[in-house]
This record gives structure tokens, sequence and C-alpha cells, in this order.
């Protein structure tokens, strides 16, 4: 139901990043795979292979900040059919976050947005539905329009790329460091042409990284907790990312990011992206 299409590996050539094409359009068919989808993005994220499918991870995120759930909860995207007597209904307010995070499809015959978006509208302002809208789920068909239009991917990309990345306002969820240790995930680095052979009075790239690895390891070892251990680490460390792209942000990302202007390692991203969906 949630699953990964294909995957383009090595696309920094150091064998390490990759981008990896996942279909989330039944995402939305049934509460169990909404659960499968959150805890899916959860899973990579918190680096708790388990928690896949777990229905009290979903509970805990469904309750992480009051009155709007994880943003893993974007990655259910939702089809509204203003020609559906209860779609008609939730379509109906002039002002929504369903809306607001939403985009019109197929010539504006459908509002293509996320379960995030309804479950925030339905808490803040319930009396304004005369049902509960956080159990609007999607037919096989209206899927298969999903599936054409809402694409997500997984990133393994060094922190300069991400921070590149997550300028594009799309559904973005991270490898959290501040759970997710070195000691549990080890750190890897991407080193560039260009700075693999800079060598200063503290060594080359390679020893410098090094030696902030090891001063993360001896604070873990004082107590310091991971979240602010994190700190010592050099942008040129890797993370894994989530992106989910409505049409028209996945048609914003590969204008900028494969124009000649772009930087080398954000334009394979979308080399990569485009490539996957060619396949």
């Amino acid at each position: 139901m949630i699953q990964l299409i294909n995957k383009k590996e090595n696309i920094f050539g150091d064998d390490i990043a990759f981008v990896e094409n996942w279909d989330f359009s039944k995402a939305n068919l049934n509460e169990e795979n909404r659960i499968l989808a959150i805890t899916q993005v959860a899973s990579i994220c918190y680096q708790s292979p388990k928690a896949l499918g777990s229905e009290s991870l979903y509970n805990r995120l469904m309750a992480e900040s009051q009155g709007l759930p994880s943003s893993s909860f974007e990655f259910v995207p939702v089809l509204l059919d203003p020609t559906n007597e209860k779609h008609k209904e939730i379509l109906a307010l002039e002002y929504s976050n369903t809306k607001k995070f939403g985009e019109m499809i197929c010539d504006g015959k459908y509002l293509l947005t996320n379960y995030r978006a309804l479950v925030y509208d339905f808490e803040n302002n319930p009396k304004a539905y005369s049902f509960d809208i956080r159990t609007t789920y999607n037919t096989p068909e209206e899927c298969n329009i999903i599936k054409e239009h809402f694409k997500v991917f997984l990133f393994k990309v060094d922190f300069p790329t991400r921070s590149q990345m997550v300028r594009h306002r799309v559904n973005w969820q991270e490898l959290s460091r501040r759970y997710v240790s070195g000691k549990r995930v080890p750190f890897e680095f991407y080193i560039s042409e260009k700075m693999k052979d800079v060598t200063s009075e503290g060594g080359t790239t390679e020893q410098i990284l090094d030696i902030c690895l090891e001063h993360y390891y001896k604070a873990l070892e004082d107590g310091v907790k991971p979240q602010e251990a994190r700190r010592i680490i050099p942008q040129a460390g890797y993370s894994q990312i989530w992106g989910g792209f409505q049409p028209t942000q996945l048609e914003n990302y590969f204008k900028l990011r494969l124009d000649s202007h772009a930087q080398w390692e954000i334009r394979k991203t979308a080399e990569a992206m485009k490539e996957l969906l060619g396949e």
C-alpha cells in the first residue's frame, strides 16, 4: 500500500547519497493505510523500523503538539471533489488550512490537500461541520488521481543541500538527530572534490571531520544529550529527509534546481527525481 517505486543511488559519486521515489497515493484509502504512511515517515525520522504500522506511535504523533499533529501527517494526501456532498461541506469554508495547503488539480476539478490540514481544521472548529471530517477517506479511483499528482521522495543528502531543499514550501520530515544519536546511527560525511585536497594546520578535511566526531562522542560519554552534542557535527554531515510534492511545488523545484546556476549537489537531486519519475 505504501511502497518504494524506484531508487537512484550514488548521486554524489560517493556511494552514500541517494534519492528514492515512493508511492503514498493510497495513504488515505483507510485508517490502516494512514497509520502505515505516517509511521513509514516517522520510522525513518526516528530510525525505528519496528515502529512501522505502530498504532501507539501514530497516536503519539497525533498528539505531538496541541491542536496540530506531526508534520508526518502531511504525507497522507487527500483528494476533495466539489461534487461530493461531504467534500463540498469541507470546501464551503471561505478560509481553511485544507484550502491553504491544497492545490487545485485536473483543471480545477479537484482539490489536492493533506490529512494534517483536515485534522487541524476540525480540531480548531469542529462545530463548522456536520460530521467529523477526519473520517474522510478516498476511493480507489480517487487514489489513482492522487498517484498522478502527489509525489513523495526520500533523500539522503548533506546538511547544506538539505538546507537549500527546505527553502521550498513542500512537505518535509527529516531524520531527527535530537533523538537519534551517532551511537545508534553513525554519522556519514560528504567531502566534495574541491575539499578533498584542502589541508590546513588542523589537518586534512577528513582529519578535521574525525576530530569533530571524536569530540561529539566524548560529549555523549560526559552525559551531554545528543540534541546538544550535535552542534559540533560539521555541515558535511549526511541527513535523510522526506519530501512530499504537489504538482506546482514539483514544477518549481525542477525549474530552479535543474538550472545550470544551481549548486551541483542539489541539481543532482533534481536530475535523479526527474529520472525516477520517467522510468
